[in-house]
């Protein structure tokens, strides 16, 4: 017999294939993730991974079992999640996390049209940074996140793309692309991303800072990572490195050193609704985003689109 704790740890190992990732992710030690994934691999009498110095892999069996337990994993949170929101209700306190300026503003705003909803359900609000990812949600700091997509995580559903828009660069003023309004993917061949820490997953990543342009021509990245879109600008001013955004950047963040340029080739911004897939049966969840869904296009920056109708439908997969 697994226990429901043995399960989460499995399968995100399983998931991720680094127990430093893994440990990261569940708040616990590598140490802990090592010694349950042995406990559990001499109580079934068969190795579960390959490991080696270099890199963690399923072995066949342990490919069966992630296939098989990760649905009754789903299931019993699905469970849990339904029978704790069925004592529930519209009551409690919901918190809200959201990163960047403009998700703030949507935030706030629902934050006031939800509470003349429903008086008896307090919203908390918290800023989420690019090291938080979605940190906040799996230690239960937050129980929804307005965040920069693409979330591609098994315990967490992405309930609505709320906007989707053309990526800006932030450059230096004095760079070699400030002066124009737009540039295309491949006038950034040559160029220096920044870099994020390590807490955010490689898709994000490898997705917001691609490593070549459409052409195949290098991109690098910069050596020191950062931990807040703050810091990031920091190194932009300096001429070290570029950063991608979305179009709140020139309305929100003007400053003398740093100009905006649109790339319109590049894959768009997205923003989107986030919760544990746990508390899919949650009311207060659906209900906050169904608000967001709602006050978003008044408050969003000219050029941006609203994919996703004005309720929050059955969440579907960010990815196949």
């Amino acid at each position: 017999m697994m226990e429901r704790a043995e399960m989460e740890i499995f399968l995100t190992l399983a998931h991720e294939l680094h127990f430093g990732r893994t440990a990261a992710r569940l708040h616990v030690s590598p140490a802990l993730v090592t010694q349950i994934v042995q406990k559990i691999e001499r109580r079934l009498g068969v190795a579960l991974f390959a490991r080696t110095s270099r890199r963690v892999a399923l072995t066949e069996v342990g490919q069966m079992l992630r296939d098989e337990l990760q649905p009754l994993y789903e299931a019993i949170g699905l469970a849990l999640s339904r029978a704790e929101s069925a004592g529930r209700g519209m009551t409690g306190t919901l918190t809200v996390g959201f990163m960047g300026s403009q998700s703030g503003r949507w935030v706030y705003a629902a934050r006031d049209l939800f509470a003349r909803r429903h008086p008896d359900c307090v919203v908390r609000i918290v800023e989420t940074h690019l090291h938080h990812h979605v940190a906040q949600l799996r230690a239960g700091a937050a129980d929804l996140l307005l965040i920069t997509l693409p979330i591609d995580e098994p315990d967490l559903t992405v309930g609505a793309v709320v906007t989707r828009g053309t990526r800006y660069l932030g450059v230096a003023a004095n760079h070699r692309l400030a002066a124009r309004e737009s540039a295309s993917f491949d006038d950034l061949a040559g160029e220096t991303f920044v870099a994020v820490t390590d807490s955010v997953p490689d898709y994000w990543i490898d997705y917001h800072f691609p490593r070549q342009t459409p052409s195949g021509q290098p991109i690098g990245r910069h050596n020191d990572p950062c931990a807040t879109y703050a810091e990031t600008l920091g190194l932009v001013a300096l001429g070290q490195a570029i950063v991608p955004g979305d179009a709140q950047l020139p309305l929100l963040y003007q400053r003398p050193d740093i100009r905006f340029i649109a790339v319109p080739d590049m894959p768009p911004i997205e923003q989107g609704i986030v919760w544990r897939t746990r508390d899919d049966a949650d009311p207060r969840i659906r209900a906050f985003a169904e608000v967001v869904m709602e006050i978003a296009p008044a408050l969003s920056p000219p050029g941006v689109v609203f994919p996703a109708p004005a309720t929050t439908p059955d969440p579907v997969p960010l990815c196949p």
